[in-house]
């Protein structure tokens, strides 16, 4: 048989004109039910966490957690978003694409590996080797994931990838389970169990990534002909890499200098439920960006997705806003004891920053998918720059609700910014960025006229009748 006709081993089509292909609706929904189901086992993993281990033992778990993270972020070196830009267009040379990237990956850790271990030691000299060893394993698992993961976006598969980032899930949570009815306290026992679900995770991504991958005559684009050539292309989505973490972890840094690890674990148990409601928008940007990238050439049609993203952020809306606060309302005080009472207010001002960052999801992608993606570094830079100044400034006079509004500056910088770098005028979205601000406030003093949020079902039934409308759109996804 010939190798254009070979077939899928998930889908039982073959690879040529019948092949899958990145589209929007449908990825969104594999990767956001996915994303919805892993952070629930996320969700009880944390809160297994919280009655485990002692707070501060809690906050530094999470701390170093986050800051190999961020280390090891650099590693990825922006190299899997060229992959998840280009291959959609070039689904033939998939393995050569994730092979090349995997090989410049393996030569850039060597030295943030050595780094990270004389930096890590140095900074936490009294915790465990064992905690920073696993941490280190959990960062350096998800990065070396990426690569395959991109390419299974691209090639159309984000259900694969979406089972596997379950299973992940599902692996850490059973572990810390069994940890908790054993009784084991140590923060070290319960790091293991979480690097043990990545390495299962990695392991099960490259053997179906590789399986999945294709060898075909398709070319890649002219950066690809050569490893430098390829490193500056990728060279701005690197540094936005480098920065990124910032915009989640930034808070937790300087409360845990400014404040205190009780504050830390306090503020993270009201971002988790912050980066629950995330998954949409996440799941939404990851669909987005093959999804762009196979149009980037054609501007019409790049528009015309814009477009159907821009309207289906507005009908998530309302749906993010009443949901979100309705199941946080009643989660913490349920799962949680009353250390944690007030992550509910924070949570509150926090939801205002998700509603931000889901409505510049579409001018967010665009500037990543464009022709120029130092477009999109600036906008990372100015959020971390906001958010990080704003930080400084407010925790030590308000502690975590001041970690919360730095939070949600960050995030306005990102949809004013990301819009203005996109030469977009589009309104309403600035609009509804404003009332769900207000609407975030007043749900975070108890006020009743909160209740003004339900206005947003409005503009979100007229994006849901638009989307309706575009006949077109609905039988392409």
């Amino acid at each position: 048989m010939l190798q254009g006709r070979r077939r899928c081993a998930f889908n039982h089509c073959p690879t040529g004109l019948n092949m899958r292909r990145p589209k929007l609706a449908r990825d969104t929904v594999w990767l956001a039910s996915s994303d919805g189901l892993a952070i629930i086992f996320g969700l009880i993993g944390q809160v297994i966490l919280a009655k485990a281990l002692l707070q501060s033992d809690y906050g530094l778990l999470v701390v170093i957690l986050d800051a190999f993270a961020t280390m090891y972020i650099l590693i990825d070196a922006g190299l899997p978003t060229i992959i998840a830009r280009d291959v959609p267009r070039s689904p033939g040379a998939s393995r050569k694409a994730v092979r090349r990237v995997l090989k410049l990956q393996a030569f850039i850790a060597i030295p943030f590996l050595l780094g990270s271990a004389i930096v890590s030691t140095s900074i936490w000299d009294d915790a465990p080797l064992g905690l920073l060893m696993a941490c280190a394993v959990v960062a350096f698992g998800h990065i070396m994931s990426y690569p395959h993961k991109a390419m299974l976006r691209a090639l159309g598969e984000a259900r694969i990838e979406s089972v596997l980032k379950l299973i992940e899930r599902v692996i850490t949570t059973g572990l810390y389970y069994l940890f908790l009815v054993n009784d084991y306290d140590s923060p070290t026992i319960y790091a293991c169990g979480f690097s043990i679900g990545v390495l299962i995770s990695l392991i099960g991504t490259l053997w179906i990534g590789e399986r999945l991958a294709r060898d075909g005559n398709d070319d890649l684009p002219k950066e690809w002909n050569s490893s430098k050539a390829l490193l500056i292309s990728a060279l701005p989505f690197a540094v936005t890499l480098g920065i990124l973490p910032y915009v989640t972890k930034l808070e937790k840094f300087l409360l845990a200098g400014l404040a205190s690890y009780d504050d830390v674990s306090l503020y993270h148990v009201a971002q988790l439920a912050w980066i629950a409601g995330l998954m949409l928008p996440q799941a939404m940007r990851a669909a987005l960006l093959p999804y762009l990238g196979e149009a980037r050439d054609e501007p019409g049609k790049f528009s015309g997705r814009m477009l159907a993203a821009h309207h289906w952020t507005i009908a998530i809306l309302p749906v993010g806003l009443i949901a979100g606060h309705l199941i946080v309302s009643f989660s913490v005080p349920k799962f949680f004891d009353s250390n944690y009472a007030d992550a509910v207010q924070v949570f509150d001002i926090l939801l205002a920053g998700w509603a931000m960052t889901l409505l510049a999801i579409p001018w967010y992608v665009a500037l990543q998918a464009g022709h120029n993606p130092w477009r999109f570094t600036t906008l990372i830079l100015l959020v971390v720059l906001a958010a990080g100044l704003s930080g400084w400034l407010l925790i030590p006079e308000y502690g975590v609700m001041g970690a919360a509004w730095a939070s949600v500056i960050g995030c306005s910088i990102m949809l004013s910014f990301s819009k203005l770098l996109c030469g977009d005028e589009e309104r309403l979205s600035d609009g509804l960025a404003l009332f769900s601000v207000a609407i975030c406030y007043l749900l975070s003093i108890g006020s009743s006229l909160a209740l003004i949020g339900l206005l947003t079902m409005i503009p979100a039934k007229n994006s849901i009748d638009f989307l309706r409308s575009q006949t077109d759109y609905l039988q392409e996804e």
